[in-house]
């Protein structure tokens, strides 16, 4: 594993890739900088999250300040909090809204907080080619329900 230290050189070794590809070819090496430039930006969010102790903010579901164990998922209508399956028998659903200006939420008892995890960062993205997507995201790596979170 390297350290953030590590990740923030390569960091700036692809951005030096990348303005010294432009100078070279101005935008015609437009590929070229884009993946460096990319490549800068996943290095710099993982020496972040190695430097806040391999953790990073998310968004976490609670019932006062019990952590509900629910992950969010992109579902059916959008985003939505899947519930583990004791957790949907006490609240008698599955799925729950996201959104802090839910009514079912309310109507719970639930609310949405901001919360710290162990995380770690990626490069993802969806589509094919130039037509689609890429960007950096970071994902928890802890308890796949957020209970091992702690509340901001």
């Amino acid at each position: 594993m390297k350290t953030a230290q590590e990740y923030r050189q390569e960091a700036e070794q692809s951005r030096n890739r990348s303005q010294e590809s432009f100078e070279r070819s101005d935008t015609d090496g437009f590929l070229t900088q884009w993946a460096s430039d990319l490549s800068a930006r996943l290095a710099d969010t993982r020496a972040v999250i190695l430097e806040n102790g391999g953790k990073a903010n998310f968004c976490g579901l609670y019932e006062g300040t019990r952590r509900v164990a629910a992950k969010l998922i992109n579902g059916q209508f959008g985003l939505c909090w899947l519930l583990d399956d004791a957790e949907a028998t006490k609240f008698g659903r599955k799925f729950i809204p996201e959104g802090g200006n839910s009514k079912i939420q309310k109507k719970l008892g639930l609310c949405e907080c901001g919360e710290v995890a162990n995380a770690w960062a990626v490069l993802g993205g969806s589509g094919h080619g130039l037509s689609g997507t890429c960007g950096v995201v970071i994902y928890r790596t802890g308890d796949k329900w957020g209970l091992d979170s702690e509340i901001c």
